[in-house]
């Protein structure tokens, strides 16, 4: 994101490796530039080939870890504590989804540039969620009753969010103050949910008391009228699990290894020792795939596949080693499991924590390419925060929401989608700008002019400061005209999302990526016609 990485400027010089190696270097985990210029030299059809096996491997180990292990955990701990699918959806599931997306943002704001990725990425993904993902979520789900006053009041801090960033791109700077008062929104939203759950709780004991009696004489019927079709119905879920089972898993497989074929066999082990690795990495999810020997053994291992993970080996608290810290615990951790049994609520709680550390580490590799991307193309970085980077992102927000969906949380997962919004512009996009105005470099201020130009004089750099700003300012109004649509729509539906709705958002969204795209390739065009003058 520095200025000297352009691609100009690497084509300039003598050495373009070397140049390389002294200004690009923003890449966290894989320097990617590096290798391009180096060791690929500059050959765009190596890249174009590895660029799909790359996306793959990423979106594929990041999709089995979020269907695998932080989905049926997250499930498992709001079931554990008895949370109503509205409270699960916008804690649990919100935080589970956004940490990434948080993680995104924060990472990605090392500059002014970078809160341009960041805004990309945010609103980006937010109008993913909000269109694509509830759409995916009616889909599954048949029809969604949503409730009234969650509902209203997820959509009303969205908008409450966005026209405050906006009213911040008016004024044209941030303080540290704005940031911390912004990001400290999702208090008052977390506030107000458990204060709609009480007065629901209320409600609910209220409206119990006055029909027990007529209550008890239909529970009593009910229970009658299950009992017979109950065993059957767990012998046909019972049968239709192991279909299922036995269909995931590829005709290949099923042979001996030596009788597979070269592509199978490629395969197999791929799967295999990635499987391997989350395994022996990430403690069990649930009950169901609890293992008492493994359990003991994460202990041990997981506190220093993370700090590997996460790069933290130098980190020290009062002159420790906080790797030494972590392996310590994690040893009496080992010793207790090995004696008595750690609580599966624990171990839920330590695979939730895990696989968001190995989310987080994929999505940053994803990061790393998107650097690449725009130091070759010299396309806005707002574009691909909203395109690749929010992809990725939402990848997790899809496969939790979707696979909830499809198990009968529909209600939890349309509620994750909007209250993932709230979580990722608050506390995501909020927590990027109180980390850049924390900063030396920045005592306190940061510059989000996105409806002023460029104070240089250049008209190269009045276009390029035009053409990240608008995209920017593009996808929030998007995302402002997407929420009071879904008002107006919601209410006159009375609260009743069917299948219409989701081929409504399937096609909104179609039109902004529609209308992005070309107005990127327009923009982006002129400043290369200005740059040849």
């Amino acid at each position: 994101m520095a200025n000297t990485c352009l691609y100009s400027l690497i084509k300039a010089a003598d050495d373009s490796c070397q140049y390389a190696k002294d200004n690009c270097n923003d890449q966290t985990i894989f320097p990617f530039t590096h290798y391009y210029f180096c060791q690929l030299d500059e050959n765009w059809v190596i890249l174009i080939l590895i660029a799909p096996f790359l996306f793959f491997i990423l979106f594929n180990f990041l999709a089995r870890t979020v269907d695998d292990y932080l989905s049926p955990a997250v499930t498992f701990i709001a079931e554990y504590f008895k949370m109503s699918q509205t409270f699960a959806g916008v804690t649990l599931i919100a935080f589970a989804n956004g940490v990434p997306d948080f993680l995104c943002a924060v990472l990605a704001s090392q500059d002014d540039d970078g809160i341009l990725i960041a805004v990309g990425s945010i609103f980006g993904s937010g109008l993913f969620m909000t269109t694509i993902i509830v759409g995916a979520v009616i889909l599954l789900s048949g029809v969604v009753k949503a409730e009234k006053v969650p509902f209203m009041r997820d959509i009303i801090f969205n908008g409450v969010a966005i026209v405050l960033l906006m009213i911040f791109a008016f004024i044209g700077q941030i303080n540290h103050y704005m940031a911390i008062g912004f990001c400290s929104l999702y208090v008052i939203y977390i506030i107000v949910v458990l204060v709609n759950e009480s007065s629901i709780k209320k409600k609910q004991r209220q409206d119990e008391i006055d029909s027990i009696e007529e209550r008890k004489e239909q529970e009593e019927k009910k229970l009658l009228a299950q009992a017979e079709e109950g065993n059957q119905a767990i012998e046909n879920a019972d049968e239709e699990l192991k279909k299922e089972l036995a269909e995931s898993i590829p005709e290949s497989f099923k042979k001996p290894f030596g009788e597979m074929t070269f592509i199978s066999k490629l395969k197999y082990v791929y799967i295999t020792s990635l499987e391997f690795v989350r395994k022996i990495t990430i403690p069990a999810s649930n009950q169901e795939k609890y293992d008492k020997t493994y359990a003991a053994i994460h202990q041990l291992l997981c506190p220093i596949a993370m700090i590997a993970l996460l790069g933290s080996f130098s980190m020290e608290i009062y002159d420790v080693k906080v790797w030494i810290i972590l392996e310590v615990f994690g040893l009496l951790l080992f010793i207790y499991q090995l004696i008595f049994e750690i609580p599966i609520i624990i171990l839920s709680i330590e695979c939730v924590v895990c696989s968001i550390i190995w989310c987080k580490q994929v999505i940053q590799v994803l990061i790393d390419f998107i650097l690449l991307i725009q130091t070759i193309t010299g396309v806005s970085y707002s574009y691909l925060g909203m395109t690749f980077l929010a992809f990725g992102n939402s990848t997790c927000d899809f496969l939790v929401n979707t696979k909830l969906a499809s198990i009968g949380y529909g209600l939890m997962a349309m509620t994750g989608c909007f209250s993932g919004t709230v979580f990722n512009m608050l506390c995501g996009f909020g927590g990027a700008l109180v980390r850049l105005t924390a900063i030396e470099k920045y005592p306190g201020i940061v510059s989000f002019d996105l409806f002023r130009d460029a104070k240089s004089g250049s008209q190269t750099d009045i276009i390029i400061t035009r053409m990240n700003n608008s995209i920017a300012y593009c996808v929030i109004i998007f995302s402002l005209m997407n929420i009071i649509m879904t008002c107006i729509v919601v209410i006159t539906k009375k609260f009743k999302l069917t299948k219409n709705l989701a081929y409504y958002y399937f096609f909104i969204y179609s039109v902004f990526f529609i209308f992005i795209t070309t107005l990127t390739i327009a923009l982006s065009s002129i400043v290369s016609y200005l740059s040849e003058q």
